[in-house]
């Protein structure tokens, strides 16, 4: 089979190693927390509202946050125990949001699944959307999109393909990998019901070709569904990202300031189809996540562990700390954010943790630029990130929107490139959000 890429992109993993030989072959093991601390803004859009009070008792899957707003979902207990606090708590953004934090009486008394609409291939494609909202359920691959936002698409538009993402070309996160030998046969089933949905004729799962047994597994599980087939990708970073995932995956390019539907596609994750074979099967709500615990840690491990789980429990559990560590990283090395401590959640989105030593997390001083032009090779999306640097440099902000830096998708590939160290990604992204800022504000600076 023809392995599929696109132009630009990087090779991160060849200067060192991938570090996901730390983790791929270590099964999910479930992590038990004495407590959780549920954030209210777990998905994108306006924070859910506490439905519930200090003292309360819940159970597993109860709903302990109402949706608000258009993009609102409902967020649901992902144990059973005691409400001990509803307060704002700081998490991984720069503001506090409110969080529910329950003492897990470890019961796992759960609350009685929704009521049954039948199962992946035969539900009314209407009931699928609508139970999709109400177990939860957003993008588990970074975004945190909420999924039935997606689906719901305005009549003369269609969507004849849905696209699998199980590239996972971040470095060091194997949870996609393990679900997709875990879980095959229910992320296939949550993709039938995904295309039941959206009365789309083809589902594809992408998968990058450093994960030969994942495509195996998959390749077993979708024999017999009409219309699924698996798409093996070359193993370049940013694979996975949205609009290349598209490219490699249809042959298709999305249109400038549009989006998948409008070239007649839809891409979620594996993990997220996963989540929508329990909802529409079993009635669950999305509680757990599959968790990648690496880097400089002295027992890496895949976790499959209750939202709102405390990253500081997640690093004991592993075995603690291998040494001194200088940065802790929230996902993959090249997106993730860094935390200033460990006490922190894991949300829906969240695929790993990674703990970095001195040595690892070294900061270089930023150079000026040489020409040499390699930011422009690398960008996936065909920007010219010198030339934006300059603008964002120079706080112009309409200069840097004119060369569209906020078609920018912050992959960092021209920052990991730049021979002279230039800190390009984080600048563009600081503009993207300066400029977000001021539209919101009637064009104010």
């Amino acid at each position: 089979m023809l392995k599929r890429s696109f132009k630009g992109g990087v090779h991160p993993l060849s200067r060192t190693h991938e570090g996901k030989q730390l983790t791929r072959n270590k099964a999910s093991q479930a992590f038990t927390p004495e407590y959780v601390c549920i954030p209210m803004n777990l998905h994108l859009g306006a924070p859910s509202e506490p439905c519930v009070k200090k003292g309360d008792i819940v159970k597993l899957g109860q709903i302990i946050g109402a949706p608000v707003g258009f993009l609102g979902l409902p967020i649901h207990a992902s144990v059973s125990g005691e409400v001990i606090e509803v307060a704002e708590k700081q998490q991984l953004g720069p503001k506090k949001v409110m969080c529910v934090t329950i003492k897990n009486d470890g019961l796992d008394t759960r609350e009685e699944p929704m009521p049954s609409i039948g199962t992946c291939d035969t539900a009314e494609p209407k009931a699928i959307v609508e139970r999709i909202k109400q177990a939860g359920i957003c993008g588990m691959g970074g975004a945190a999109f909420p999924l039935h936002v997606k689906l719901t698409i305005q009549d003369e538009k269609h969507a004849d393909t849905i696209v699998l993402n199980g590239a996972e070309c971040e470095t060091h996160l194997t949870s996609d990998f393990r679900a997709m030998l875990e879980r095959s046969d229910d992320i296939v089933h949550g993709l039938v019901a995904i295309m039941r949905a959206m009365n789309s004729e083809r589902g594809i799962i992408a998968i990058e070709d450093n994960k030969p047994e994942a495509i195996e597994a998959m390749k077993k599980a979708a024999e017999g569904h009409e219309g699924i087939s698996i798409r093996v990708l070359k193993t370049k970073y940013p694979q996975g990202s949205e609009k290349q995932l598209i490219t490699v995956a249809t042959g298709r390019e999305v249109p400038r300031g549009k989006l998948p539907i409008d070239c007649g596609v839809i891409v979620t994750n594996v993990a997220t189809a996963a989540a929508v074979k329990n909802a529409i099967e079993d009635g669950l709500p999305l509680t757990h996540r599959v968790t990648t615990v690496t880097g400089r840690v002295k027992c890496p491990c895949n976790l499959l562990v209750p939202i709102g789980t405390c990253v500081k429990d997640l690093i004991e559990f592993a075995g603690g700390y291998d040494g001194d560590i200088a940065k802790l990283v929230a996902g993959g090395m090249m997106t993730g954010p860094a935390a200033p401590n460990d006490d922190f959640s894991i949300t829906k989105a969240m695929g790993g943790i990674v703990a970095l030593n001195k040595k690892e997390a070294i900061s270089y001083e930023e150079k000026p630029c040489i020409r040499c032009a390699r930011c422009i090779s690398v960008c996936p999306i065909g920007l010219n990130p010198a030339r934006i640097k300059q603008y964002c440099d120079a706080n112009d902000m309409a200069g840097a929107k004119e060369n569209n830096v906020m078609d920018c998708i912050v992959c960092g590939c021209c920052s990991f490139t730049c021979p002279a160290n230039r800190f390009l990604t984080a600048s563009f992204k600081n503009m993207k959000d300066r400029i977000t800022l001021a539209s919101r504000l009637g064009g104010k600076k």
